[in-house]
């Protein structure tokens, strides 16, 4: 609740995605290049927390919007 206003933030179940993938769940965050400190704050809260120590595998992919 804390980044709500700066990062936006949706949590997927693997098998609602519609075939069965090597991980149990996907975050999809998303944010406006400003609020980026903001997004890193987050991550080091998550990965600090005492759930993440049964995260067995995480794959970090960025992807940013390009102006057309």
């Amino acid at each position: 609740m804390k980044y709500l206003q700066e990062v936006a933030r949706r949590l997927h179940h693997c098998r609602d995605l519609g075939r069965p993938e090597p991980f149990d769940f996907l975050t999809w965050f998303e944010f406006a290049p400003e609020h980026s400190a903001a997004f890193h704050a987050l991550l080091a809260e998550l990965r600090a927390s005492p759930e993440w120590l049964f995260v067995e595998r995480e794959i970090d992919i960025r992807l940013q919007r390009v102006a057309a």
